[in-house]
């Protein structure tokens, strides 16, 4: 009998344990430790959100907000020296720096205060271990990764400043950010399309093509208007490389007389679409 309540306060002592801690990555963090603190959170708000806006708006200002305030702590992940508070909301907000927990917990923090309906999926984006969020609008759920998104992201792969923002992995389909995200467990059912390319729409350096063929003259158009760097997006796959496009490319723009050569990323999938980043120098 003895053992026996030994037993179930030992159960109670673990579920406990669990209530008054949060799991990051294989650590406990005490949430109360790092509780990011309601002054800062209105702060925010008050300074980015208006009462006109929709939820759709609010989504992006806090989307942008963490993208554009926050650095990415590549020191201390190349030294696997990683602090308690950068796996935490009060990191990215308070402190501005963190990784990817940080990111999506903030995320998840302000989209609470807005009584927007969101969740943390983790899993792992290219090989590594990642955590990212779910979002609710308009009664539909999308995947949206502040992360992913920042200038400077965790794979190193878009070396520019903060002033520029990228919404590739902004209010997308599962089947778009698990082209390059697995998670431990699919939360939700994100099929909806209706606002995966919305901002990539709006302003350079994002153009949508309603064919690749499209893309000699376009980008010859946008680079004579100061667009040195687009990312484009086309309905159908080719490859650059051995494609006359490149050749037409070249022609194009040596008729500019101030473009010497051009350079472009690996043709990707993204949605329906394929995409390239093209660097006009």
């Amino acid at each position: 009998m003895k053992l026996r309540k030994l037993f179930l306060v030992l159960i109670l002592s673990v579920i406990v344990a669990y209530a008054f801690y949060t799991k990051y990555d294989d650590d406990y963090i005490s949430p109360s430790k790092y509780e990011v603190s309601k002054e800062v959170i209105d702060n925010i708000i008050a300074e980015n959100i208006t009462p006109t806006m929709t939820d759709y708006d609010k989504i992006k200002a806090m989307h942008d907000y963490i993208v554009s305030t926050t650095e990415y702590d590549h020191d201390n992940l190349e030294k696997n020296t990683i602090p308690d508070i950068d796996y935490t909301a009060k990191g990215v907000l308070e402190k501005h720096i963190g990784v990817c927990r940080g990111y999506a917990e903030a995320f998840k923090l302000l989209m609470d205060s807005l009584d927007i309906d969101c969740e943390i999926e983790t899993g792992y984006a290219d090989g590594i271990s990642h955590a990212w969020n779910v979002v609710c609008l308009d009664g539909e759920w999308y995947q949206v990764d502040c992360t992913y998104d920042d200038p400077i992201d965790v794979s190193g792969r878009n070396e520019v400043s903060n002033d520029f923002l990228r919404y590739d992995y902004f209010l997308i389909t599962n089947e778009q950010m698990y082209l390059d995200h697995k998670p431990d467990k699919k939360l939700k059912n994100c099929i909806s399309e209706k606002y995966m390319y919305q901002e990539k729409q709006k302003d350079v350096p994002y153009y949508i093509l309603s064919s690749i063929y499209q893309l000699p003259s376009t980008i010859t158009s946008l680079y004579s208007r100061g667009n040195s760097k687009v990312t484009f997006y086309f309905p159908e796959n080719i490859d650059l490389e051995s494609s006359s496009i490149s050749d037409d490319i070249s022609i194009q723009l040596g008729h500019s007389r101030t473009a010497s050569q051009f350079s472009f990323t690996p043709v990707a999938k993204c949605g329906k679409y394929y995409y390239t980043t093209i660097t006009v120098s």
